[in-house]
């Protein structure tokens, strides 16, 4: 698992992106969302997520805002 910041969304294309801990900028879709809707996302909001390299950058995957692991 890897922890990071919303760093923009694009809600009219339904994706965003984060900066990791160590500074990687991770692109992800509404899709790969879990425990909220993309729509309760915000820039600057803590996320913990898993990542993979695509060979054109990385992609999020499983992101769930900390918030709702701390509940």
């Amino acid at each position: 698992m890897h922890f990071g910041n919303v760093i923009k969304l694009f809600p009219d294309k339904e994706y965003g992106s984060i900066r990791t801990k160590d500074g990687a900028e991770v692109h992800f879709h509404k899709q790969c969302l879990w425990d909220c809707r993309f729509d309760e996302l915000y820039e600057s909001q803590e996320v913990q997520f898993q990542m993979q390299d695509t060979g054109h950058g990385y992609l999020g995957f499983e992101i769930r805002p900390v918030r709702n692991l701390r509940e």
